[in-house]
């Protein structure tokens, strides 16, 4: 039995060996290359066209002077300023394209607001008469540049370009007791230019929301009124509006 059983360790010993070295070889060789390094987080995408919506409001603000220069002589002149100063509701719809340099992006963009906005200011004439002058913008137009500064999914950015506005002036006279005695009416469209700031947010790879301030100036421009009295009218206008835009990006979106 002595023998026997170093016989069998014997047996075992060699056995071992024989394993150790076939098992070493089924595993993997190890690597001398660093681990990979992790993807960049998602930066995203401004670049494309985009087409959107807006609803907001515009504060009007206008000055009525009389028009001294003017060759028909006024039947009822104003010897102070009519202010009509509305507030009111906008809304309509805005189209652009951008291009993405890094974190910087420049483009140029379409909008078309229609409006709600009206008022009328008053300042007396030849007692016991009263001029009323009424402003109201019909819509608003521009067309304008952008350029903003990305941080991922959040855009600044600042505008400016040609805007256009279509109004129409009426002017009144209000005798005794506030009886209109006679009314005149004339729709323009008048050229100026705009001026804004805005603030964008990407929701997903396609659609973004956005908030907006822009100034409109329209300068100062006569009308002949020849039943009442010509003037001159400065009509300036401030508008805040949030928007929706859907933008058909270049990239996929998210890189």
């Amino acid at each position: 039995m002595g023998r026997f059983g170093r016989c069998m360790g014997a047996l075992a010993w060699l056995a071992a060996a024989l394993v150790g070295p076939a098992r070493a070889a089924d595993l993997p060789a190890p690597s001398y290359y660093p681990p990979a390094a992790p993807l960049p987080p998602a930066v995203y995408d401004w670049a494309g066209f985009y087409i959107g919506g807006n609803i907001g409001a515009g504060l009007l603000s206008d000055a009525w002077t009389q028009n001294t220069a003017a060759p028909a002589a006024p039947a009822d002149p104003i010897a102070g300023t009519i202010y009509a100063g509305p507030l009111g509701v906008i809304g309509g719809g805005q189209a652009g394209l951008n291009f993405q340099f890094r974190s910087w992006v420049v483009g140029v963009e379409a909008l078309w607001d229609d409006s709600a906005i009206t008022g009328n200011g008053t300042v007396d004439t030849t007692p016991p008469s009263v001029v009323r002058g009424t402003s109201a913008p019909m819509w608003l137009a521009s067309a304008t540049g952008r350029v903003g500064y990305a941080s991922d999914a959040w855009l600044f950015y600042a505008k400016g370009g040609g805007a256009w506005m279509s109004v129409k002036y009426t002017e009144d006279v209000l005798g005794a007791f506030g009886f209109n005695t006679g009314t005149q009416g004339i729709s323009d469209t008048r050229a100026g230019f705009t001026a804004g700031v805005g603030l964008e947010f990407g929701m997903t790879e396609s659609l973004s929301a956005r908030v907006e301030y822009d100034f409109f100036g329209f300068g100062s421009k006569a009308y002949n009124f020849t039943l009442i009295t010509p003037v001159n009218i400065r009509s300036d206008l401030n508008t805040f509006t949030a928007g929706i835009n859907y933008r058909f990006n270049w990239a996929a979106g998210w890189h």
